[in-house]
């Protein structure tokens, strides 16, 4: 979810906050470089490797990533891969690819009224299941297992954030049509998204709710996981809190934990802090969640030509902590500092200036946590950070500005960085390795 979309969905006193962050990081990524501190050692380059690409269309080979003016669709274009196989949601384009490694198109489900008749998969005849009673149906039963490169009719109507299991059970995300949304009396917030699950042949396996197989809608969901134990982690939001529901592999709910805006660790007594939080994800060693949290204070300009005595309010970054959190009972243990890049540059009117660039969270491999931000120097970094040693390595990746009409990128439990770069005529699929800078007990592409 982007930091546009979170500011729609916050409180107003919180969309008001965090609308001056954004203005204020938006300001700053104009800036020049001039200098940056705050990191040990220089960057490593890391190699990419392009994997494949697909054109815009509405073929097995295809994306719907933009709409006729080449504007961006609202709809999510999720990716994610396991043991080298590449699973793609196209929202606006109402499909699930399965791509090998080269591009070749493995499987799909797909919405037929999105979608023409698949010419290189072989489409199997519609039927109804139990998933219909969410108002969806599907079209596969287990008598049609085993057909090989299937595409297998179903009745998406937002497919977005996507999961895969060392079993190939895949997990997307999906909208209720209107007359089957519920709207929470505590929230007033409108509970429409729900979690299918699909086994690797493409059979549909029900879905996930709040409580589990079949179970109350979710609001807006900001990501699914599955962890090494293969159990599956849906992380939402509400206008006042966020809410992590973790399942079992069979679907059995394990624990669901909401965490209010007003709740964010803070990360001394320091008053005037602004809280806000980066992302939550399941971490890969035991049933515990990852937290990163940044931290905003009221500044004042004394340089600004206004009254001295009210001076010009803003805000400053001030430091980003790492949390993590228990899954049964919601306290946080360890947390860690993430250090922020120290820059400066100078006004038109001579002045010199200081501000940071904030890293942020991409997702947990082991003990590393991942991170990266885009700098004025036109390369995206990625800093790896040892919970255990906190020791940071640097590491530059390479996306040009035409790669950034659409992106999309999934961390791999083994540190494999996998992208969906989306330029003006075709979308990249495209890796970084990771796993090799881990050592050699990462478990690389198998996870």
């Amino acid at each position: 979810m982007t930091q546009m979309q979170s500011l729609r969905q916050g409180s107003p006193a919180t969309r008001y906050g965090l609308f001056i962050l954004a203005l204020l990081a938006l300001a700053l990524s104009t800036f020049p470089l001039a200098s940056c501190g705050g990191v040990d050692k220089p960057s490593v380059a890391i190699k990419r490797e392009q994997l494949f690409t697909l054109g815009y269309g509405a073929a097995e080979n295809q994306l719907d990533l933009f709409q006729v003016d080449r504007t961006e669709t609202t709809q999510k274009t999720c990716i994610t891969m396991r043991e080298g196989i590449f699973y793609i949601a196209n929202g606006a384009g109402g499909k699930v690819v399965r791509y090998s490694s080269f591009g070749d198109p493995l499987s799909m489900i797909y919405n037929p009224v999105k979608n023409p008749v698949p010419i290189v998969l072989k489409a199997v005849p519609s039927k109804q299941d139990s998933v219909s009673a969410a108002g969806l149906s599907s079209a596969v039963s287990s008598e049609d297992e085993g057909l090989g490169r299937k595409a297998v009719p179903f009745a998406f109507r937002s497919a977005g954030e996507i999961a895969v299991d060392s079993n190939q059970n895949v997990y997307i995300e999906d909208r209720l049509p209107p007359e089957r949304r519920v709207q929470d009396k505590d929230s007033d917030a409108i509970l429409d998204r729900i979690v299918l699950r699909f086994g690797k042949d493409g059979q549909a396996l029900g879905y996930l709710g709040q409580e589990g197989l079949g179970g109350t809608p979710f609001p807006y969901i900001l990501g699914i996981y599955t962890t090494a134990s293969d159990d599956c982690v849906v992380v939402s939001m509400l206008q006042s809190a966020w809410l992590v529901h973790w399942f079992d592999k069979s679907g059995v709910l394990v624990s669901s934990l909401r965490l209010r805006r007003d709740e964010l660790p803070m990360p001394d007594k320091t008053p005037g802090f602004v809280a806000s939080l980066d992302k939550i994800v399941p971490d890969t060693s035991g049933r515990a969640l990852i937290l990163k949290v940044d931290y905003y204070k009221e500044a004042v300009d004394q340089g600004a030509k206004t009254d001295a005595s009210a001076g010009a309010p803003g805000v400053d970054f001030a430091s980003s902590w790492v949390y993590r959190m228990d899954l049964m009972d919601g306290k946080f243990g360890d947390r860690w500092q993430i250090r922020a890049m120290e820059k400066s540059t100078k006004l038109s009117d001579g002045r010199s200036i200081k501000y940071s660039r904030v890293p942020s969270l991409l997702g947990v491999t082991g003990r590393s946590l991942f991170l990266f931000y885009a700098d004025d120097d036109g390369k995206t970094y990625v800093s790896i950070f040892d919970r255990t040693t906190k020791d940071t390595a640097r590491f530059s990746i390479d996306i040009s500005p035409d790669e950034m009409y659409y992106n999309a990128y999934f961390l791999s439990q083994g540190g494999v960085l996998c992208a969906l770069l989306g330029t003006k005529y075709e979308a990249k699929i495209v890796w970084w390795r990771f796993d090799k800078q881990l050592g050699a007990s990462s478990p690389g592409l198998d996870k």
